[in-house]
């Protein structure tokens, strides 16, 4: 089985290598951060010069959007980057990051009393998906991210695992949900290390770039990120794919409340309905002592579809530690339904059929988390048990 997680993975990663665009046209998000960190070097004031024309496109430029702290893994990269080419540091971080991913596959699923064989089967369906191949052929590094994710689930309670909760935020602000985790489990400690960590790491660029450039970011590019529905078939988020099946196409303009279409209002309804009935479904997981920390955090991590608003194919791996949870679940019907959703992942066609995993996972680990917190639906078959994890929650 771990053959084939091996040969899988390396199948995958060799044919991106082989197909890594060349020259000035190519595109590829390693070749954005790596260039990102070679020109900070020579020009840190320019970091965000192009994320200002990024703010006023509606689809997505070539420009470095994330904090200045998003620069720190790429950095050590630049001898390389201006020595031997992008080419080849875009090698060497797309092995970088796939090995994070797998190992923070394996530490949360081993976590969560995963044995060897069923995780094992588990990355294998990981491995062919769709989210996984816009990873690495994207040369992205929200394996990087959910590494050190991973790494704060482990060593939770104690405040390292607030470090890596920073940590991981500076890389890529995309989960700032689990920082609600240590509040809710009355670890205030914790989530106040994981904000130190993330200020520390963007302060100590602020004398390079510029005080104004650092306010400009916080102020204009963080919002538009945080806010902006990107014009682009391949944005995959709630709101979007809510607007083209129910307001009948993509959102025309910023916002999901700027709808010029029929029946826009029904989109709008059924998103944040879906998002709040979501976050209190998160709430009371979190609340509930009953209910394994690893499912508050895992919950949290998969928040990142519903939440986001412009959210790429590769953003369905943050569902993927919820979805190694509910294959531990107490209730069968939640064990089949978490590994279907791994198999729908494998899905190739139009990329928002990508939401049919999620339309089988989320429903059943919600249902199952709040099994664990001792609500129990009017139904025959819905047992309290709950899960037996390795460690206490």
């Amino acid at each position: 089985m771990w053959l084939g997680v091996a040969t899988v993975f390396s199948i995958t990663l060799a044919h991106h290598l082989q197909l890594l665009p060349r020259g000035r046209d190519g595109w590829d998000d390693a070749y954005v951060y790596l260039g990102a960190a070679s020109n900070f070097i020579s020009h840190p004031a320019q970091l965000f010069d192009a994320a200002r024309h990024q703010v006023a496109s509606a689809g997505p430029q070539r420009a470095f959007l994330t904090p200045p702290s998003g620069l720190l893994p790429f950095l050590p990269l630049v001898p390389m980057t201006r020595l031997l080419g992008l080419n080849a540091s875009t090698v060497v971080w797309s092995l970088v990051d796939t090995g994070a991913l797998i190992a923070a596959l394996i530490l949360i699923g081993r976590r969560l009393g995963l044995g060897w064989l069923t995780l094992g089967a588990a990355l294998v369906l990981v491995g062919l998906s769709e989210p996984v191949h816009w990873e690495i052929f994207s040369a992205q590094l929200n394996g990087v991210v959910l590494l050190m994710l991973a790494l704060a689930i482990r060593s939770f309670p104690a405040v390292r695992s607030g470090a890596f909760m920073g940590l991981a935020l500076a890389v890529k602000p995309t989960s700032f949900l689990v920082l609600g985790v240590p509040l809710l489990r009355r670890r205030p400690w914790v989530a106040g290390v994981a904000l130190i960590t993330l200020a520390l790491t963007n302060v100590v660029f602020v004398p390079f770039i510029g005080v104004g450039t650092a306010l400009f970011y916080a102020g204009t590019v963080l919002p538009y990120m945080l806010g902006y529905v990107m014009h682009d078939p391949t944005n995959i988020s709630l709101a979007n794919v809510l607007q083209t099946f129910l307001g009948g196409g993509q959102l025309p303009r910023r916002g999901a409340f700027g709808t010029t279409v029929p029946h826009g209002l029904a989109a709008v309804l059924v998103l944040w309905a879906v998002r709040i009935a979501a976050l209190a479904a998160w709430v009371r997981v979190a609340l509930e002592r009953r209910a394994p920390v690893e499912g508050a955090f895992c919950l949290a991590i998969a928040m990142v579809p519903l939440l986001t608003a412009t959210v790429w194919p590769h953003y369905l791996i943050y569902v993927l530690p919820l979805a190694l949870l509910t294959l531990r679940a107490a209730q069968p019907w939640a064990r089949i339904a978490s590994a279907l959703s791994l198999v729908a992942m494998v899905w190739s066609g139009r990329v928002d059929g990508l939401w049919v995993s999620l339309l089988l996972l989320l429903p059943a680990a919600v249902a199952s988390l709040l099994v664990q917190t001792g609500w129990r639906p009017a139904l025959p078959g819905w047992p309290a048990r709950p899960l037996r994890l390795r460690a206490n929650g």
